[in-house]
C-alpha cells in the first residue's frame, strides 16, 4: 500500500469513526497547557469536531470528538511532540498520530471589531487557513419547521456564539487579523436559505463587493441554493466570488423529503439547470456540492447520481454524516470501508472526465478536512 493510500484509509476512518476524548483527560491536558474542547455545538458544515493534520503533517482532517467511548474505538491518547497519540481500544494498539490545529489567537475575547463584537463571533478558522463565516444566521426552512435534520445553522444564536447578520466591514477586520497570524488564505461564505426570489444572492453580492474592494487577494467561496432566475449567479461571479456551492447533500428523492423535508421542494432538475449554469459561469474545477453518505442509500443508485454530477463537471464534496452535538444521533456511523469504495470510484471518474478537486480555488474543497476527496484523487 502507498503512502498516500495509507493516508486515504486513515483519514477515511477517522471522518467516519471520531475520537473518544475522555472529561477526566481535558483537565490533564489543561495541566500541560493543552488548549482543546469538543468544537462547535452550531453552526454550518460538520459539527462537534476539530482539525488535527496526520502524521505526515500535511494532510487535514476534521475529526468528531465523542464524549462516549462506545461510539468509537479510537482514543485521542497522551500528546508526545507536536502529536497526540491515537490508541485502537479493540486492538490495543496505536492506529496513528494526529498534530491539533491550534485555535487562533484572535478568538481570545479582546479581539474586537470595530464596532465592538468578538471577532470569534464574526468568522472562524476552519482548517488551518480558511476562514469561515455564515453572513445570515437564520434559514427559512427553520422557520416553517422543515429544517434539514443534518442542519445546526440557527443553534450557534440559541448557544449564543455568533451574531444574526454580519457586515461586509466586520468580515474584513476579522480578514485583516487572521492574515497576519496566517490563518486565512481563502475564505468560506455561507448563509441560510432566504424567503426571497434570489435566496439570499442580493445579499452576498453586497458582502462580495465590500470583502474584495478591502482584500482583493483572498479568493472567496459562497453556497446558495439552486435559482429559478440564473442572472443571480451571474451577479454573484460578477460580485467576486471566485467558487461556488450548490448542494444537495442527499441524491434520492425518498430520502430528501424525510432528511431535508423544506428543500426536498426543489427538483433535482433544477440542481442540474443551476449546476451546468454555474460551470459557464466559475469556470472548470470550481463548482461543488456537498453530498452527505451515511443514511443507507443503494450503492448503485448513489455512484450513478455521482457520475452524473461529475459529468456535468461539479467536484462531489462527499463526507459522512455527522451527528449534531448534544442531540440524538439521526444516522449510525457511516461504514468507512464502504466510504472508502465511494471515494475510489469517485476518483476514478473525476479522472475519466477531467474534473480536478486540487485546482479549486477557493473553500471547502480547497481546505479538504471534512472529506477525502482531495487524496482519493492523489491516490489513483
Amino acid at each position: 500500500m502507498s503512502d498516500i493510500e495509507n493516508i486515504l484509509r486513515i483519514k477515511t476512518d477517522l471522518l467516519c469513526r471520531g475520537l473518544y476524548l475522555s472529561k477526566s483527560l481535558l483537565s490533564h491536558y489543561k495541566t500541560q497547557g493543552i488548549s482543546i474542547d469538543f468544537g462547535r455545538k452550531g453552526g454550518a458544515g460538520p459539527l462537534g469536531g476539530r482539525y488535527f493534520l496526520l502524521a505526515d503533517n500535511e494532510t487535514l482532517v476534521n475529526v468528531a470528538l465523542w464524549d462516549k467511548k462506545q461510539r468509537t474505538p479510537y482514543t485521542l491518547g497522551e500528546k508526545k511532540g507536536s502529536f497526540f497519540e491515537i490508541l485502537n481500544g479493540q486492538e490495543d494498539s496505536l492506529f496513528t498520530k494526529l498534530k491539533l490545529i491550534p485555535n487562533p489567537k484572535y478568538y481570545s475575547p479582546q479581539y474586537k471589531t470595530s464596532d465592538g463584537v468578538e471577532m470569534k463571533r464574526i468568522a472562524l478558522v476552519h482548517g488551518v487557513d480558511c476562514l469561515g463565516t455564515t453572513i445570515y444566521q437564520k434559514c427559512k426552512y427553520w422557520e416553517c419547521g422543515e429544517a434539514c435534520k443534518f442542519c445546526g445553522i440557527e443553534l450557534s444564536l440559541q448557544y449564543d456564539t455568533t451574531i444574526v447578520e454580519k457586515s461586509a466591514q466586520q468580515i474584513s477586520e476579522v480578514i485583516t487579523v487572521a492574515k497576519k497570524e496566517g490563518r486565512c488564505s481563502h475564505m468560506t461564505i455561507t448563509s441560510g436559505t432566504e424567503a426571497s426570489e434570489d435566496k439570499g444572492a442580493l445579499r452576498y453580492t453586497n458582502i462580495l463587493r465590500g470583502l474584495k474592494q478591502n482584500h482583493p487577494d483572498i479568493p472567496l467561496h459562497i453556497q446558495i441554493e439552486p435559482l429559478d432566475n440564473l442572472n443571480y449567479l451571474n451577479q454573484l461571479k460578477e460580485a467576486g466570488a471566485d467558487t461556488i456551492g450548490i448542494h444537495i447533500e442527499v441524491l434520492t428523492d425518498e430520502l430528501r423529503k424525510r432528511i431535508t423535508p423544506g428543500k426536498a421542494s426543489i427538483p433535482y432538475s433544477s440542481f442540474v439547470k443551476s449546476w451546468k449554469h454555474a460551470i459557464n459561469t466559475f469556470g472548470a474545477n470550481q463548482v461543488e456540492s456537498f453530498v452527505l453518505m451515511g443514511f443507507g442509500e443503494p450503492h448503485e443508485i448513489f455512484m450513478n447520481k455521482i457520475e452524473e454530477m461529475i459529468s456535468l463537471g461539479i467536484i462531489p464534496f462527499i463526507t459522512p454524516v455527522r451527528s449534531i452535538p448534544l442531540k440524538h444521533s439521526i444516522t449510525p456511523p457511516t461504514n468507512p470501508d464502504d466510504l472508502l469504495r465511494v471515494y475510489y470510484k469517485t476518483a476514478e471518474l473525476m479522472k475519466e472526465y477531467g474534473v480536478n478537486p486540487l485546482k479549486n480555488k477557493a473553500g471547502c474543497v480547497r481546505c479538504g478536512g471534512c472529506s477525502a476527496i482531495n487524496e482519493s484523487f492523489k491516490a489513483i
